[in-house]
């Protein structure tokens, strides 16, 4: 199946922040519901451990993503303790706040917007994008890359979304999932329930975005292509897919690694 670029309501510049922050709301109680993203977090202590790295920059964070979860598991599971810095090109700050709140101060967060094709120096760490890297064109993804290579910082794509029948199918349902799902998601408020039930917004735009999400997902074999023009000595890139209940997480994990100079597994 083709990869088809498409949009995504929430990507718009114009999109109301409120929809928007319910749309990031919904998909943060998913996976840190679901848990789709614990094989993976092994194969991201690894990495941290090899670069003797105890800071994740996460981009492009929605309402913080798996991350309350992940950096639990990490420190818990994996004796890996690591300090998360949630940004966003659309900071939604009160979700940021929640969950600064609940991590008791684990996370942290950028208020301003941060641009994922040109991180700010200061921010340095382990670069992350968990279901987001699929929003971005060719050229912008690869620009991704090369701003992670270029200030020597690792980077990790997680995505479990997919261009496959199995995944699309599925995404009909995403209206029923919304409504099934908020009256958990935190917190509950007028505006949530008005556009979720009486004028059902938000299932909608979420059956959208959802299908557009796995239409345009990139393929192991589009992320090596990707790759490709982003090679430095030295700087490692990992490609591969990893099983993870029904379904598979494709991830992409680059990092300066020694002298041993450029290599794409």
């Amino acid at each position: 199946m083709r990869r088809v670029q498409l949009f995504e309501f929430h990507d718009l510049t114009w999109f109301p922040d409120g929809w928007r922050g319910m749309l990031t709301d919904l998909l943060s109680f998913f996976t840190l519901t679901v848990r789709p993203f614990d094989p993976v977090i092994p194969k991201l202590k690894d990495v941290l451990e090899k670069l003797n790295c105890r800071t994740i920059v996460d981009l492009c964070s929605g309402s913080s993503g798996p991350w309350l979860h992940i950096q639990r598991e990490l420190e818990e599971e994996e004796a890996y303790p690591v300090r998360v810095i949630l940004t966003d090109a659309f900071p939604n700050l009160a979700a940021f706040r929640r969950a600064a709140l609940l991590s008791k101060g684990r996370l942290s967060f950028v208020e301003k917007p941060v641009n994922a094709t040109n991180v700010p120096a200061c921010l340095t760490g382990f670069r992350t994008l968990f279901v987001a890297f699929h929003h971005f064109q060719p050229t912008i993804a690869k620009q991704i890359l090369i701003d992670a290579v270029s200030k020597n910082q690792g980077i990790g794509v997680f995505e479990y979304t997919e261009r496959s029948l199995g995944w699309l199918l599925p995404s009909l349902l995403a209206p029923f999932l919304v409504w099934a799902m908020t009256p958990f998601v935190k917190p509950t408020t007028l505006s949530r329930l008005f556009w979720t039930y009486l004028l059902p917004v938000i299932p909608l735009l979420l059956f959208w975005d959802g299908i557009v999400s796995n239409l345009r997902t990139y393929s192991p074999a589009e992320l090596k292509e990707l790759t490709l023009d982003v090679q430095r000595d030295g700087y490692r890139w990992e490609i591969g897919k990893i099983p993870t209940g029904s379904c598979k997480i494709t991830y992409l994990l680059g990092y300066p690694m020694g002298e041993s100079g450029p290599l794409v597994q």
